[in-house]
């Protein structure tokens, strides 16, 4: 029943070799794919590395989406940086997954 709760469409990006086989690039995976999303941070915090970043919650039915994903939902771009699914009489119902923006 969390489906009825997706109230967003996104499209989810994943890392590909470019043309030339020497580098990557991000290539559309998934498209309009309905979820709901809400915050799991207060603020943006500070990661090791000196970028800021605010964490989310993204919920959505099961499909192919996997740490290192870009998930693009209008002008927001976010990085999966955890997957978990759930299951209900051990059938696999939801995803929640942890996705990252960062302040550029």
């Amino acid at each position: 029943m969390i489906h009825i709760q997706y109230d967003k469409f996104i499209d989810v990006k994943r890392m590909v070799a470019d043309e030339s086989g020497i580098g990557e690039e991000y290539e559309t995976h998934l498209s309009a794919l309905p979820c709901h999303i809400q915050p799991f941070d207060d603020n943006f915090g500070q990661d090791l590395d000196g970028s800021f970043g605010k964490n989310f919650l993204l919920f959505c039915d099961i499909a192919d989406i996997l740490e290192g994903d870009r998930v693009i939902n209008g002008s927001d771009i976010y990085r999966v940086v955890g997957v978990a699914s759930y299951k209900f009489l051990n059938e696999e119902r939801h995803m929640e997954l942890v996705i990252r923006k960062f302040i550029t």
